[in-house]
C-alpha cells in the first residue's frame, strides 16, 4: 500500500498526442462539446449525545465552519469542486477540558496549513499533511505538559478534494467511508489495539468488537511525546464520480450504528444526511459525542 501511494503521488503523466481535425469554418460552431461541472453538497452535524457532559469533537469545513464549545451544530450548503477543498473532523480524548482543547488545537493547526494543502501541488500533499500532523501533535503535547496531564489527544480524519480527486488522511479510529453503486466501503483502518490483534490472529473480527482493546488507540495526535516525528496515514486517492458520497465520522456514529444502517441513510440522499446520521446514533443510545461530515457529488453538463 505504501509503495502504491508513493508511486501515485510521484506519478508523471505522459503528454497526450495531439490530434488535429480540420473543420470547415461554417461548421466550427457545431463541434463544441458540453463541459462537465461537478458540484458538492456538504452537510455536517455534531452532537454531544445522551451520556457525555461535554462535546470533545471538533471539525474544520473548508474554512467556512469551525466548532463552538458546548454547541450542537448542523448545516448544509452547495459548493463547486473547481478549487481545492478540505474537510476534517477531530475526536478529542482526555476528559473534560483536555479532550475539548486537544481537538480544538488540532483544528486550529489544520487551519494554519489549509492554504498549503488545498492550493499546493498534489505531489506535496503528504508533506503538508505531515507538517500539520507534527504541528498539531506538538501543540497538544505542550498543552498536556502545561496542565500536568499525562493522557490526552485527538484522532482526525480529513479529505482534500483537488482536480476531481479526493485524498484521504487520518490518525486513530475516526473513519472515512465511500458510498456509491458498490455500496458502503470503509477506506480507513482503525488504529486500535484490537485491529492489531486481529492481524496477529489473537481475535476474530467479532471478538474484537467486544474486546477491551476496541478503543485502545495505537495512533493519534498527542501520542508522540518524545517529538520523534508523527506522520499521518494516507488511504489511496479516488476520483470524485457522479453520485458518490463521502462520509467522515467519529466513533460516536460507528459504535452505535451498523454499516447497513449508515448505508440506509446515505442512499436516500436526504436534505441533511449528516444530521440524520447523528440523530440515528442518538436514537440508538448516543453513548458518545458524534460528528459527521457528508460530501455528495453531482456532475452536470454545461
Amino acid at each position: 500500500m505504501f509503495e502504491a501511494l508513493v508511486n501515485f503521488f510521484r506519478r508523471e503523466e505522459p503528454e497526450p498526442e495531439q490530434e488535429w481535425e480540420i473543420v470547415p469554418e461554417q461548421e466550427q460552431h457545431a463541434v463544441s462539446r458540453p463541459k462537465p461541472l461537478t458540484y458538492m453538497k456538504i452537510s455536517f452535524a455534531t452532537d454531544k449525545g445522551l451520556v457525555r457532559q461535554n462535546n470533545e469533537d471538533n471539525f474544520y469545513i473548508d474554512g467556512k465552519y469551525t466548532h463552538s464549545y458546548e454547541k450542537n451544530e448542523t448545516d448544509h450548503y452547495v459548493e463547486l469542486t473547481q478549487s481545492g477543498h478540505l474537510f476534517a473532523l477531530f475526536d478529542g480524548m482526555g476528559g473534560e477540558a483536555f479532550g475539548e482543547t486537544a481537538s480544538a488545537l488540532a483544528a486550529l493547526q489544520l487551519q494554519r496549513f489549509a492554504e498549503d494543502i488545498t492550493d499546493g501541488e498534489v505531489s506535496d500533499l503528504p508533506y503538508h499533511m505531515n507538517e500539520f500532523t507534527r504541528s498539531a501533535n506538538s501543540a497538544i503535547c505542550d498543552m498536556l505538559k502545561d496542565r500536568s496531564n499525562a493522557r490526552g489527544g485527538s484522532t482526525f480524519a480529513a479529505v482534500c478534494v483537488k482536480e476531481g480527486m479526493a485524498y484521504p488522511f487520518y490518525l486513530g479510529d475516526s473513519r472515512i467511508y465511500i458510498y456509491d453503486e458498490q455500496g458502503l466501503s470503509q477506506i480507513t483502518e482503525d488504529q486500535t489495539l484490537a485491529i492489531r490483534n486481529i492481524k496477529a490472529g489473537v481475535y476474530t473480527e467479532e471478538e474484537a468488537k467486544d474486546s477491551p482493546d476496541h478503543h485502545k488507540l495505537t495512533g493519534y495526535l498527542g501520542a508522540d511525546y518524545s517529538d520523534m516525528g508523527l506522520d499521518s496515514r494516507a488511504s489511496m486517492p479516488f476520483p470524485m464520480t457522479d453520485g458518490m458520497v463521502i462520509l467522515l465520522c467519529t466513533d460516536g456514529l460507528t459504535d452505535m450504528c451498523t454499516s447497513e444502517e449508515i448505508a440506509g441513510v446515505l442512499e436516500t440522499h436526504g436534505n441533511n444526511p449528516a444530521r440524520e446520521l447523528a440523530d440515528l446514533a442518538i436514537e440508538k443510545g448516543g453513548h458518545d459525542n458524534v460528528t459527521c461530515i457528508v460530501v455528495e457529488t453531482k456532475t452536470e453538463l454545461l
